[in-house]
């Protein structure tokens, strides 16, 4: 799977919490990074945070959507931005949504949602 978060501290408890699970993480910092490493793996499930720097979480969809391996992957959308929430909301696209803070074993319950609705 995929984590995609510019908050350094953030980005290491989620990943942890998913690691600790049985999940196996790439990370990147920002959606351009993010968007880099799907060239060298296919993600079951992409964690995204929607307000990151150089390419937003949104584009991170986007593009996603527009990929031939990656158009049906499911994404989770995270953020503490109230605008940004409220604009994913208004998406179908999304998998799933969560708003910070947030404990991390809720991240891991969605991640496993996400993985029952692919193997299903």
């Amino acid at each position: 799977m995929l984590l995609v978060e510019d908050d350094d501290s953030a980005r290491e408890i989620f990943a942890t919490a998913l690691r600790m699970t049985g999940y196996r993480v790439r990370t990147a910092a920002d959606g351009l990074a993010g968007l880099r490493l799907l060239d060298s793996f296919n993600p079951d499930v992409v964690v995204v945070d929607l307000a990151l720097p150089i390419a937003s979480g949104f584009d991170v969809l986007d593009e996603l959507r527009a990929g031939e391996r990656t158009h049906h992957t499911p994404v989770i959308a995270i953020s503490g931005n109230e605008t940004g929430l409220e604009r994913a909301r208004s998406n179908p696209e999304f998998f799933g949504i969560l708003a910070k803070p947030f404990d991390p074993q809720n991240l891991v319950h969605m991640v496993d949602l996400a993985h029952r609705h692919i193997h299903n």
